[in-house]
């Protein structure tokens, strides 16, 4: 494992926890409402939820790898088009369009802590993503370590973008500009995640 498989896992991870969804419109929500604690606290229990499913996602692959081959190479391929369609969902997003803020009852650090958990369990969009993304990058050979390496980084990416979210939320005026560039931002989102997918297409023809 060399830097250059450590660094696109890392962005990987990136983009998905920067994409568009109900992540970051709840823990906007709980920014917004509760205040900027109360979003941290909701993040960090997001990007735990996080690291489990990824890890949760890389064992469970490697149990499809080894025994159903024909299988883990429609997996490959699931995951490529799921990637682009993630890709052009963003590209050709509408301007100035963003997740619908979610008012959720409840003020105490618990709640938000439930509300960050909750979000990141029922979220259908996180399984498939892991599924899509750790495909690419986990062998039947790997170890252990390896797999507990990428849900530790899958989780920590996830909570401090999300305590990044918080912290810019909640400074007044910030909210306003974040939706002003969204077009441009889902843009550059898009045509990095693309550049991922025909990094591993390159790959697995060569």
């Amino acid at each position: 494992m060399d830097a250059v498989f450590w660094l696109s896992v890392t962005l990987a991870c990136l983009l998905g926890a920067m994409s568009p969804g109900p992540s970051l419109a709840v823990i906007g929500s709980v920014t917004l409402n509760q205040g900027r604690l109360a979003g941290m606290i909701s993040a960090l229990a997001h990007g735990l939820t996080i690291a489990a499913f990824a890890l949760l996602t890389a064992l469970g692959l490697v149990v499809v790898m080894s025994s159903y081959a024909a299988t883990f190479n429609l997996l490959q391929l699931i995951g490529c088009i799921y990637l682009v369609w993630m890709a052009l969902k963003l590209l050709f997003a509408a301007p100035g369009s963003s997740p619908e803020l979610i008012v959720l009852a409840g003020g105490s650090h618990w709640a938000a802590a439930r509300d960050g958990f909750l979000v990141a369990l029922v979220n259908p969009k996180i399984i498939i993503f892991f599924t899509a993304l750790f495909s690419q990058f986990v062998t039947v050979e790997g170890e252990l370590w390896v797999k507990l390496l990428m849900a530790a980084i899958a989780g920590v990416v996830d909570t401090l973008w999300y305590m990044l979210v918080a912290v810019v939320i909640s400074q007044p005026g910030t909210l306003v500009r974040y939706q002003n560039s969204s077009a441009w931002l889902n843009k550059v989102f898009g045509l990095v995640l693309l550049g991922i997918v025909a990094g591993i297409i390159v790959k697995l023809v060569v």
